[in-house]
């Protein structure tokens, strides 16, 4: 296992014969913040991270966030079917902010294996209303709810509406059954009405921020 992500990074680059500044073509980020987070002492940021494993879909981004498995995911869909689940770095849940759905863009970005920990799909968290549950930078895995019925105040829930991708903790409403509130530690809780809702996914587990 790698000691820190900027040494993966490092091999990365060593891996596709790259430099600073032919990666700064490939990803559109400035030389300059790639050499002060990859060659120089700053830190490696998430946008940097997610911008490479969405250019770089044969790096898994297990190994590359957090040093586990092998460098490369795996090729057979069979395996990917059974093992991996896929990463959408392009996807990122809002915690506490609008965000466009895009149901067309449905290319994963890599895949990530967390033993005993399955999960059907795995996003990045941007904002703030669930911290300190979930920070922005976060991962989140998440597996599809088939009814509203099933939910559990308990549980944190990725909610998929036409406008927006959040995490929230869901409540029924006690006057009317069409509507349902969505609540989080740092946000005044407000109500969504069912019928908006085109999917909805229960979080069950976490990669934490770097």
């Amino acid at each position: 296992m790698e000691s820190t992500i900027k040494s993966r990074v490092l091999k990365v680059l060593e891996y596709k014969h790259l430099n600073a500044n032919s990666l700064s073509r490939i990803l559109g980020i400035p030389q300059r913040t790639i050499n002060r987070q990859v060659n120089e002492n700053g830190k490696i940021g998430m946008e940097f991270v997610y911008s490479l494993l969405s250019k770089f879909t044969d790096i898994s981004p297990a190994w590359l966030i957090l040093g586990d498995g092998p460098m490369l995911c795996p090729k057979e869909l069979g395996l990917l079917a059974k093992e991996c689940a896929p990463f959408y770095s392009d996807l990122p849940v809002t915690a506490g902010y609008k965000d466009t759905y895009d149901p067309v863009r449905e290319t994963p970005s890599g895949y990530i294996s967390m033993p005993n920990l399955y999960a059907q799909f795995y996003f990045p968290v941007l904002g703030t209303s669930m911290e300190p549950e979930i920070h922005s930078g976060d991962i989140i895995g998440v597996n599809r709810v088939e009814s509203l019925r099933e939910l559990d105040s308990e549980k944190i829930y990725m909610i998929v509406t036409n406008e927006s991708r959040m995490i929230k903790r869901c409540y029924p409403h006690k006057d009317d059954p069409e509507l349902m509130w969505c609540v989080s530690p740092n946000y005044p809780a407000f109500t969504i009405n069912k019928s908006d809702i085109c999917a909805i996914f229960h979080v069950v587990n976490r990669i934490e921020r770097l």
